[in-house]
């Protein structure tokens, strides 16, 4: 793959005005980062130019990996041949088939299965495309990156709800659920984690509130007109959202669903990818002494 992934980055660039895990050249606090982390500069900037792009969605953080440049290939077609034959299955096999598009579960595949598929253009793109702007315009990483965010954080959402709530350990498990509920997420996880550069910060919360909150208005909708569904459910998808059973539990349970568990999903998630900046400062450094150990 053409992309110098050893190439040092600035902490800052005219067309590119947030950085790009390159905070560890200065050192600060966790709590002095915590709230740096909520400049809105992060959310509105959400674009590279032709200097990072690359560098940014097909190279590691990790030099160990990028020794392997094919990784990126190879692991990419894998994770959208595998999602997209499960998105697939999941749609044929749902009965009834209308009410696939329902679930939270299956939007957040839907999203997951699309930011995979920039993924997968963008690494073929950089690996065979010779043509001249090469780099996407910027609505297109615009949306690229809020289909990463939305994906992350809600698949996260999912694992989390599904394994420490909704799993029964009596009822047989089918391979798509299990997909669906942990391992498509977990892979594109090790997508964005390992094999990218792209920063995630606190402030990155409000394309998940988003969502969440436009779920929450279609489930208050579903109640309102009464519209009913497969199993008897007559104004609700999830029982936990069933207005008809206790409005003011139910109420309560939507505002933390919309406002408080999307800050604290991008706050797990800031915290990992905060480590990962963490560990590459370690290499970085250690990568520095040892070339001025070498020039002295």
């Amino acid at each position: 793959m053409k992309v110098d992934a050893s190439q040092p980055l600035s902490i800052m660039d005219g067309n590119n005005p947030f950085t790009i895990e390159q905070d560890q050249q200065t050192k600060k606090s966790y709590f002095k980062d915590l709230r740096q982390s909520l400049n809105l500069t992060y959310l509105t900037h959400k674009w590279f130019d032709e200097k990072y792009w690359k560098l940014v969605f097909c190279s590691s953080s990790y030099d160990c990996i990028n020794k392997y440049p094919n990784i990126f290939l190879i692991y990419r077609t894998l994770l959208f041949v595998l999602t997209i034959i499960d998105l697939i299955y999941g749609i044929v096999i749902a009965r009834p088939v209308q009410e696939w598009i329902i679930y939270f579960t299956h939007l957040t595949l839907l999203i997951t299965f699309l930011a995979i598929i920039f993924q997968f253009l963008i690494t073929y793109r950089v690996n065979f495309y010779r043509g001249n702007q090469i780099v996407p315009q910027h609505y297109v990483q615009y949306i690229h990156i809020i289909l990463i965010l939305i994906s992350l954080s809600s698949g996260l959402i999912v694992c989390l709800i599904f394994w420490i709530f909704l799993y029964n350990p009596v009822v047989r498990l089918y391979s798509s659920i299990i997909l669906d509920h942990g391992i498509i997420w977990l892979l594109f996880f090790i997508d964005i984690f390992l094999l990218t550069r792209l920063p995630i910060y606190m402030i990155d919360c409000i394309p998940l509130i988003i969502f969440v909150f436009l779920y929450g208005l279609f489930t208050f909708i579903i109640f309102i007109f009464k519209f009913q569904f497969s199993r008897n459910r007559i104004g609700y998808v999830y029982r936990a959202f069933d207005f008809n059973n206790s409005p003011l539990r139910v109420t309560i349970q939507a505002i933390l669903f919309i406002f408080f568990l999307p800050v604290l999903i991008m706050f797990i998630l800031w915290n990992l990818f905060r480590l990962r900046r963490a560990i590459d400062v370690k290499i970085t450094n250690e990568r520095e002494e040892s070339a001025g150990n070498m020039m002295a």
